[in-house]
């Protein structure tokens, strides 16, 4: 081989060697996630009925809009308190890739109050970072005044 096609294959060589592969993106079963994403948002409205934070739920980032207003905690979702009852009435999910969102309508009945309020909740979810699942990070929920 000459000099030539030697210091050219040396070259060629060291080009690829500083490249690196692009992360794998982790394929997600639809089937199998829409029902993990639809627990993991009934979750985060039953546990603000409850009081609780659910900050497992959330990505450390996540932004929850109620009403027009930034919650940073408990209840995250507009027209839920601690101490009543909510049920989800309807919901839609799409998932496209490592990223998945969608809108639910729910209903919150007090417990001690004859006291009902309906809202409706958009929300995206990714899968969480560090443990397996999916977590929350933007939801943005209203009720009808």
């Amino acid at each position: 081989m000459s000099r030539r096609g030697t210091i050219g294959l040396l070259w060629l060589a060291a080009s690829c060697a500083g490249q690196t592969k692009p992360p794998v993106t982790p394929s997600i079963d639809p089937r199998a996630s829409e029902a993990e994403i639809s627990e993991l948002v009934e979750g985060a409205l039953q546990a603000d009925s409850r009081g609780e934070t659910a900050d497992s739920l959330y990505a450390p980032h996540a932004v929850a809009i109620a009403d027009g207003r930034a919650r940073r905690g408990s209840p995250r979702f507009a027209g839920v308190e601690p101490g009543g009852q909510v049920a989800v009435a309807n919901s839609q999910l799409e998932i496209r890739g490592t990223a998945a969102w969608g809108d639910v309508e729910y209903r919150w009945q007090s417990n001690s109050e004859n006291l009902a309020r309906e809202g409706r909740a958009s929300f995206v979810v990714t899968p969480a970072q560090g443990r397996a699942g999916w977590w929350i990070v933007q939801v943005h929920s209203s009720t009808a005044r």
